[in-house]
């Protein structure tokens, strides 16, 4: 079973995790920025209903006056709940409300999330959910074609992104690609070995990797994307996913020439 949005020139795609604590909000507003940098209009839409985040991780915080629930009850118009970057013309951000609401049906959410993808103003949604599987999940499925599941950079962590591809395609998802986030070691040619050697029974494929960097933790609480960052490894490795997302081809590991080590 497909999703229409795979009919749609704007092209919805979910992030999720198998659990908390991955980066998965993290990698999703610095993909958007890099996607954004490369000249695409992407809409970042929070959907981590109660615990949002991405506001602070863009920098946004003090401009979020509307969320998407306002839109989906129809108390503003759809353009109405977007906020424009300050730093970026093609990058634009919807909030989510404090806490989920059970009028938030299927049905409501795909007649919201079509306003966007349907205007024909975005080449990229991304909507950002909670890690693990519930209602955001459910309601982020109903409209995405793509998920990129957000692992750590282990065994155990991909075969739990398997099971939650299998759960996604079974609720429409066609496309499902894997980013492994904060990766570590000594040098990197290691690494990929390493990740090449995790991916390559696995069902999922791998569209990129995030090496481990504290940089991007402290930026993020003051709303700075790989944009502003001093980390060439990091923006280098964003704007190869984001590349490979627009479709080219990348190398796995093009100009990162360093790891760090988790202490």
């Amino acid at each position: 079973m497909e999703n229409e949005s795979l009919s749609s020139k704007t092209k919805v795609i979910l992030f999720t995790s198998c659990k908390g604590g991955v980066g998965k909000s993290t990698v999703c507003a610095n993909l958007a920025m890099s996607v954004a940098l490369l000249g695409k209009r992407v809409l970042v839409i929070d959907c981590d209903f109660g615990n949002r985040c991405m506001d602070i991780l863009l920098g946004l915080s003090d401009e979020a006056l509307y969320d998407i629930g306002d839109v989906i009850f129809g108390r503003v118009t759809p353009e109405r709940a977007v906020i424009a970057d300050r730093r970026s013309k093609n990058l634009f951000f919807i909030p989510a409300p404090y806490s989920f609401d059970s009028r938030f049906t299927a049905f409501a959410f795909r007649r919201a999330v079509a306003e966007y993808r349907d205007s024909g103003r975005y080449d990229f949604i991304f909507i950002d959910t909670p890690g693990g599987v519930g209602e955001p999940l459910l309601l982020s499925a109903s409209v995405a074609d793509t998920a990129y599941i957000i692992v750590s950079p282990s065994r155990a962590a991909i075969r739990a992104a398997e099971r939650t591809a299998s759960f996604l395609y079974t609720k429409g998802v066609s496309r499902m690609r894997l980013i492994v986030n904060k990766l570590s070691g000594r040098s990197v040619k290691t690494a990929k070995r390493d990740v090449l050697e995790m991916v390559e029974s696995a069902s999922v494929r791998l569209i990129g990797a995030v090496p481990y960097d504290p940089e991007i933790i402290y930026a993020g609480n003051d709303g700075a994307l790989t944009d502003e960052l001093f980390s060439h490894n990091i923006t280098n490795a964003f704007e190869n996913i984001a590349r490979r997302t627009l479709g080219e081809s990348v190398p796995l590991f093009s100009h990162i020439r360093k790891l760090k080590e988790i202490k």
